[in-house]
């Protein structure tokens, strides 16, 4: 199955980081009023209650759990920076979210996210303000595709590879000494893109450097499987409260069972979660092709009654067939914030989509395809945002916040 065209975009600095000469305030005086580094108040954040441990838990409650989240259906928000500094949109609703997420894009020594701040500040930030935020950080680490995405050639690039190592290895150490729980995404597509060159190269076994930069993976192969089985290893004994995720791509095979045998492959067992989306970008934004939305598929605002496809039901069952085939627990992220409309389109920054509505609508069905949670936000430039959806993410987060979804049965 060929990967549709312009799937993801670059994210714009302005969405996820600040300046590099920015100077961190780890204590501010008056707890009243913003830090110096633009983040908000922290706030008190209540206890993890309500776990009875008599009850079994799901692998997705499981995952809450260790997170030290209350067993129910977590809601996230992210890729909403605003401006340079450490505040976001998702700390301007409430309660609090469950989860704020951001990216980590680029190499180091080449502008990528390690050369924003002095030794990584970025992580050290942005950890920080949620936990005050009462939110679990996770970070996507998008730096494989800093030459372009799809480059395979990369991987066995001596260059190259030294300095994604590093950059990674720079994020375990920053994540390690923020000591909290956190969630690190690695590399959406990378995965998709090697499963689609899997006639020709043998998938997991496309080679790539790894032992040559890491003296604690000697013994693992040069090739994809042992990036990915390194990786896993380095962030269990530098950042042991940092659960690690693969990006499960729906278009990388034509079935969710050939998605997940390609991942467990790779070595998805030995991490703890999947991550997986619906679209990247409002549907409004692709019915108008928009910019940064020029694809040819489609239709791309699904229908909700699960009746003519595209619909969701397809969708959560290819999620669960992918749950049921690993036994991870998937994380929904990156969902478009537009909303509902009859008229299909928009405009820049308030497209149609119906995502929000289907998604806090139907929270059970999405447990039971092995939903952990769900984490909204815009994947390009020119999406609805918070500041722009008419507070429905907001309206229906509360809602939702006053009735979680249990996890476990």
């Amino acid at each position: 199955m060929p990967r549709p065209a312009a799937r993801r975009a670059r994210p714009a600095p302005g969405l996820h980081r600040w300046g590099a000469a920015l100077a961190l305030c780890l204590a501010c005086d008056d707890p009243g009023k913003p830090a110096a580094d633009g983040a908000p108040p922290p706030r008190s954040c209540p206890p993890a209650a309500g776990l009875d441990p008599a009850l079994a838990p799901t692998p997705a409650a499981a995952l809450a759990r260790a997170l030290g989240r209350r067993d129910h259906l977590m809601i996230g928000l992210g890729n909403d920076l605003i401006g340079d500094f450490g505040d976001a949109w998702a700390w301007k609703v409430g309660p609090p979210v469950d989860l704020h997420y951001l990216y980590l894009v680029g190499l180091v020594g080449e502008g990528g996210w390690p050369d924003w701040n002095a030794d990584g500040g970025f992580i050290d930030l942005h950890a920080r303000v949620a936990a005050e935020q009462c939110a679990i950080p996770m970070f996507t680490l998008y730096a494989m595709a800093a030459r372009g995405e799809g480059d395979l050639g990369v991987l066995t690039d001596p260059l190259y590879m030294g300095r994604w190592w590093r950059g990674y290895r720079l994020a375990i150490e920053r994540l390690g000494a923020h000591g909290g729980p956190a969630v690190l995404h690695l590399e959406p597509d990378l995965w998709g893109f090697a499963q689609q060159a899997a006639p020709a190269v043998g998938g997991w076994t496309l080679p790539a450097r790894v032992r040559a930069h890491n003296a604690e993976c000697g013994d693992l192969p040069d090739d994809l499987q042992g990036l990915v089985r390194c990786a896993v290893r380095l962030a269990r004994a530098g950042a042991p409260a940092v659960k690690i995720g693969l990006h499960a791509s729906r278009w990388a095979h034509p079935d969710a069972d050939g998605v997940a045998a390609f991942l467990l492959g790779l070595g998805a067992d030995q991490t703890d979660l999947l991550v997986v989306e619906t679209l990247d970008r409002d549907a409004g934004c692709f019915e108008a092709a928009g910019d940064g939305c020029g694809r040819q598929d489609g239709p791309w605002y699904w229908d909700e009654a699960d009746q003519a496809p595209p619909t969701f039901a397809e969708h959560l069952a290819w999620a669960s067939q992918l749950h049921a085939r690993t036994g991870l627990p998937l994380m929904w992220w990156q969902t478009p914030l537009g909303r509902p409309s009859d008229t299909p389109g928009g405009r820049p920054g308030a497209w149609r989509d119906n995502r929000v509505r289907y998604l806090f609508d139907h929270p059970d069905a999405f447990v039971a395809a092995g939903a952990v949670g769900l984490a909204f936000g815009p994947g390009a430039p020119g999406q609805t945002t918070l500041a722009s959806d008419g507070g429905q993410f907001e309206d229906r987060w509360r809602a939702y916040a006053a009735d979680p979804t249990p996890l476990s049965p």
